[in-house]
């Protein structure tokens, strides 16, 4: 935009184009109201189009009309807001298209009542586009120019991103906005409105987690006497929360212990499954704890009893908040109403800050994401890509368990990198300068698994020519990856367990025991527990090699690292084929990040294989097929309305929108498979492999009702 003479003085960005949209990112994000929102968004100036206004066309949905929110040039440029019978062109609810871009003579041709209109009069060219946010449609924004240009796909391309920026700030402003108006309202007594008052006031001007977290506990400690408080924020799995724990309350400096945690080991799923309190005191603990794991830990030890409060903001689940007294009885008999409304307004702070995190990645969103730019590398796992918090926790028991001789079992759905996890733990070690010898136990025929394993004798049977070196002698001083160690032979396993016991090995055909220094390192992705108490696996054998287990997550549980990965696997892939591909379209990435991945890690390489084997350009080439045979479910579910630009094809392919999309249509597909029955042997709990609690919980925060899909009768 340029700036006028009577404007406020904000730096014009002369940078890159997504630099610019950062800067603009972080200012809208600080407006206190609509007028300064709409002032701040005419003060920046863009160097890949000369706009010279942004307007913005709201919809009051109660009394059905629109408001125009401008700058006035005749009026010292003055934000103004005034109610307009036009908004051009017209919106569907969600359209996030491009709605359409006009020349002046189109525009006054289509709407000759705003010829002589101050916001319009010098109008060249005119582009509108809706402000849609996950969750809501807020209207339109009008970008006005008066210059002839050529709306292009990249200067269209940008003021999408553009338009989606200024449609999550506005949402968070207008939150912001909504819950200081509550303020005004009548509720409770004096002392409670200026509690509220206060938290409000405090909380809004917060912009981390860890910050909010200290700023609530000295409010409770200061008019509750609060002794320990906790924020518990849901992440994106759906099943994990980040718990940020306060303390200390004595000291200036409160401390604030970060961590991750399972829904269902605490009564947070309880309270997200019932949207109710949840309050108990230190005698409930024993009790507790046989169905909660984590229940040890929520009351410290000199304090008596807590509740936990759900987390809800404009009908978004955001959490649980935690507060714990000394008083044994103190929640039984508290303002709890009180309590609701301060739970109301860590709330809206979460939901501000997941606001600012999605408009400041939007801002830093490029149309292509370039292959050669070097994805993060961990200092000592060089072979590993990831950025997720939940692959970190991955790493670190590797690093904790590598330098000992303990058994390691590493746990995981096929695909999902067990054997680069056996590696790692194998170079980290001390016996790092001798072979780490694999064997996958579901490769080897059972008549030879024997002889593989222990080795043999010439002439011990048929067959047997020459002597052989078994596996294990073959690892000696380093370490034996057994994968796929669920497929092993059972009557073979009292043989392995005697090697793991007793460190010595007897060829076959040779009474003599050879001892072995080995390292065991095992994987499978079977419920090896399940195969103990179905008499398919030895009970002595699983205990031996679950000394130290590792889960890795599927990939659907850490989508941040699937761009890494993406890039990774491109450009590996496409030097072994001698092309020179470059860059992947962003929405590509995006679409990627959003299915489910049941193939994991391989399924993902294997995609960007074919991909890259059809690419001739150097822009990766994924087709529209190959994501709709990644789908997780054949009905139509929610379209992305601009895969056909990205894609180029004639059909447009419907895919999920967001994360939730997915998991919402594939619990709904199994509630009606099942009747709306969740528990039981037939539910949809156990077909989907989830406990009966955390589907539950999913439901809540997803708004399904098992009872949409029960059967009369």
């Amino acid at each position: 935009m340029q700036r006028t003479k009577s404007a406020p003085l904000i730096e014009t960005i002369s940078a890159k184009w997504d630099d610019d949209f950062q800067e603009l990112a972080q200012i809208l994000l600080a407006a206190e109201d609509i007028p300064a929102f709409i002032l701040s968004l005419n003060n920046v100036g863009f160097n890949f189009v000369p706009i010279n206004r942004i307007n913005l066309i709201l919809h009051d949905n109660e009394h059905e009309g629109n408001s125009l929110v401008y700058v006035s040039p005749d009026d010292g440029n003055q934000p103004k807001l005034i109610d307009v019978n036009y908004c051009l062109p017209e919106h569907d609810d969600g359209d996030k298209e491009v709605v359409n871009y006009l020349s002046d003579g189109e525009f006054f041709y289509a709407y000759p009542e705003l010829i002589d209109n101050e916001i319009y009069k010098e109008l060249k060219m005119y582009c509108q586009f809706p402000l849609t946010t996950f969750t809501q449609h807020y209207g339109g924004v009008e970008f006005i120019i008066n210059k002839r240009i050529v709306f292009d796909d990249n200067v269209l391309q940008k003021l999408k991103q553009l338009s989606s920026i200024i449609a999550f700030s506005l949402e968070a402003v207008m939150e912001r906005m909504w819950l200081v108006a509550q303020e005004s309202l009548p509720q409770g007594n004096h002392d409670d409105n200026k509690i509220l008052v206060d938290i409000t006031n405090s909380v809004i001007s917060q912009v981390e987690i860890k910050d909010l977290t200290r700023t609530l506990f000295r409010h409770v400690k200061k008019y509750f006497d609060i002794e320990c408080f906790s924020l518990m924020s849901s992440e994106n799995t759906t099943e994990r929360f980040c718990c940020y724990d306060a303390n200390n309350a004595e000291s200036k400096a409160i401390k604030c212990i970060v961590q991750h945690t399972q829904f269902e080991d605490t009564p947070a799923s309880c309270v997200l499954e019932t949207m109710q309190p949840f309050i108990f005191n230190k005698d409930d603990l024993p009790r507790l704890s046989r169905e909660y794991k984590e229940c040890s830990k929520l009351i410290p030890h000199n304090l008596q009893s807590a509740c936990i409060l759900p987390l809800v903001f404009r009908n978004k689940v955001m959490g649980a908040m935690k507060l714990v007294h000394r008083d044994k009885d103190y929640f039984a008999n508290c303002n709890l109403p009180l309590f609701h409304q301060i739970a109301a307004r860590a709330a809206m702070a979460l939901s501000n800050f997941k606001s600012s995190q999605e408009v400041r990645s939007l801002a830093r969103v490029s149309d292509v994401i370039k292959v050669n730019d070097d994805e993060p590398k961990h200092e000592v796992f060089n072979d590993i890509i990831s950025q997720s918090s939940v692959m970190n926790d991955v790493l670190q028991k590797v690093l904790m368990v590598a330098d000992s001789d303990c058994t390691v079992l590493i746990l995981g759905e096929t695909g999902t990198g067990k054997e680069l996890i056996a590696k790692a733990v194998h170079q980290l070690s001390h016996r790092n300068s001798h072979d780490m010898v694999k064997m996958n136990c579901s490769a080897v025929p059972s008549g030879l698994f024997e002889s593989d394993l222990f080795g043999h004798e010439k002439g011990a049977f048929t067959g047997a020519l020459t002597n052989r070196i078994g596996r294990f002698e073959r690892a000696n001083k380093g370490s034996l990856f057994l994968d796929e160690v669920g497929d092993m032979p059972i009557d073979l396993q009292p043989k392995v367990l005697r090697v793991l016991q007793e460190k010595e090995v007897e060829r076959i055909g040779r009474h003599e025991l050879i001892p072995v220094d080995v390292r065991i390192i095992a994987a499978t992705n079977c419920d090896l527990l399940e195969m103990v108490r179905n008499k398919e696996f030895r009970s002595d054998l699983y205990y031996r090699l679950n000394v130290f287990p590792i889960l890795l997550p599927p990939l659907r549980e850490r989508r941040e690292d699937i761009p890494l990965l993406a890039k990774h696997f491109t450009r590996e892939l496409a030097k072994q084929m001698n092309k020179n591909i470059t860059s992947i379209p962003a929405e590509t990435v995006r679409l990627l990040s959003l299915l489910p991945w049941p193939g994991n890690i391989r399924e993902l390489r294997n995609v960007i294989e074919r991909a890259v084997v059809i690419t001739r350009g150097s822009v990766l080439n994924l087709p529209a097929e190959e994501l709709r045979a990644l789908l997780p479910t054949e009905e139509p579910i929610s379209a992305s309305p601009d895969i056909d630009s990205v894609f180029d094809v004639e059909e447009k392919i419907e895919t999920p929108t967001t994360v939730k999309d997915i998991e919402r249509e594939r619990i709904i597909q199994v509630l009606k498979e099942t009747n709306g029955i969740v528990a039981g042997p037939k539910g949809a709990a156990v077909r989907l492999g989830l406990k009966r609690t955390t589907l539950l919980s999913r439901m809540q925060r997803l708004g399904i009702s098992s009872k949409s899909f029960a059967t009369n009768g």
